[in-house]
């Protein structure tokens, strides 16, 4: 009998093998990469280690918690409570901005304030059709002009008013009056948010993660791209030409990547959803840095246009990731799916570090340079439709999304884990 297949070597890939040979079934893993973990993974370089942009694990499921304690990593996740601000105007206040606007200039409080008094009290309007009207109608001009209109467009490439509210709702706390005027005024304490505290590997990186679980999977297959699949005969095609067959297929590759697979001819309507898919890239600079770290935050966002970054981390101020008397940085660039020269795009962000005192360029001894992509799904009015069309006619197929980049959403390393055992439980209830 023809095997399950599951195309990709992410976390959702390897939770949902894993669960299924824990359950009696059985898949074949095929991962294009020579390691497993997707984004989930992490590289040494002379005595530093850099994940592959910011993963930090948010865990708000019991179920979450008791799969990591099965895996024995559990007690080696370290807990910390979020420390990250946000830069404005060379003014650097806690995160999030709306709740702590009492390290900003003046008269940017000012504007923030008013401009969220304003939108209080008139609340009970219309409900709001995207992105840009929302953070009017909740949060009013003030703080939608300082923050949250540049700092999206920067990371999403995208107007406010292109952006739907599909995405919203988990990740945007809305704040009270009482929160917003004690925040002006220095008095707010306490961190809030989805991940106002996270758990993070001791030592090692991230990888320790993905790479637990992988232990427990038999049939994990590296090196192993897929490059063309038939929906009509069932088979999947490897680099080098190879062809295996498949009774179910299930996919956690990017979504427009597998549709690019596909060698049956696709009805107009599925051709054009695939079309209709947006997506931002992101260039990641990491550095490895001779001396203490410039800032004690988690990691910082910067709104401001003029700099070409919209977040960086530091992430050996969580983790056990850098020599002794060394620190480690981790910029992110938000690019197009196509253009743009990555090594001049990678030095301008070195340059601006440097002129806002972020970096000593003498102090650099290590260097990377690495893009992923896709790294954001841009929630605009078409995504909803699309990805509905899409997911139906994979079905019909005998295809299932699973994660993230399939499903094309925005989700945490928690959901990736829960994406996997929902579907090996699918899997393994359909056999």
């Amino acid at each position: 009998m023809a095997p399950i297949l599951i195309v990709g070597g992410g976390l959702t890939v390897l939770v949902a093998a894993e669960r299924l040979e824990q359950a009696g079934a059985s898949a074949v893993v095929l991962e294009r990469e020579a390691e497993p973990g997707g984004a989930c993974r992490s590289l040494d370089a002379d005595g530093y280690v850099f994940d592959y942009t910011g993963h930090l694990l948010h865990v708000a499921r019991a179920e979450t918690e008791a799969y990591l304690a099965e895996l024995g990593v559990w007690d080696r996740l370290a807990v910390h409570e979020r420390r990250a601000a946000v830069v404005i105007g060379g003014r650097t206040t806690p995160y999030p901005v709306q709740i702590n606007t009492h390290g900003l200039a003046p008269d940017v409080r000012r504007d923030c304030l008013l401009g969220f008094v304003r939108a209080w009290a008139r609340d009970g309007g219309e409900e709001p059709a995207d992105f840009r009207a929302w953070v009017l109608d909740r949060f009013g001009e003030g703080l939608a002009h300082h923050f949250f209109f540049p700092y999206n467009s920067k990371l999403y490439r995208a107007a406010p008013e292109e952006l739907s509210l599909d995405w919203v709702g988990r990740y945007v706390p809305k704040p009270k009056l009482e929160e917003v005027v004690d925040g002006a005024l220095g008095l707010h304490d306490g961190a809030v948010g989805y991940n106002a505290t996270f758990r993070y590997p001791s030592s090692g990186g991230i990888r320790m993660l993905p790479d637990a679980v992988a232990r427990r999977v038999d049939n994990l297959q590296l090196e192993r791209e897929v490059v063309h699949i038939h929906l009509g005969e069932g088979w999947v095609e490897i680099a080098g030409g190879e062809r295996l067959e498949w009774r179910r297929l299930v996919s956690t590759i990017s979504l427009p990547a597998l549709m690019g697979c596909i060698v049956d001819e696709l009805p107009e309507d599925v051709a054009g959803a695939r079309s209709a898919l947006r997506w931002v890239r992101v260039l990641n600079l990491a550095l490895g840095v001779e001396g203490a770290a410039p800032s004690d935050e988690h990691w910082l966002y910067f709104p401001d246009p003029e700099l070409p970054f919209y977040r960086v981390g530091f992430p050996s101020n969580h983790g056990e990731l850098a020599p002794s008397g060394h620190h480690t940085v981790s910029v992110e660039l938000s690019l197009d799916p196509g253009g743009g020269n990555v090594e001049e795009l990678a030095g301008a962000a070195e340059k601006a570090l440097v002129e806002i005192d972020l970096l000593d360029p003498a102090a650099v001894r290590v260097r990377r340079v690495t893009v992923l992509d896709p790294a954001y799904v841009v929630f605009d009015h078409q995504r909803r439709e699309a990805v509905a069309l899409l997911r139906a006619f994979l079905r019909r197929h005998g295809v299932t999304l699973a994660g993230r980049w399939a499903e094309w959403k925005y989700s945490a390393m928690e959901d990736a884990i829960l994406d996997g055992m929902t579907a090996a439980r699918r899997l393994a209830n359909s056999e």
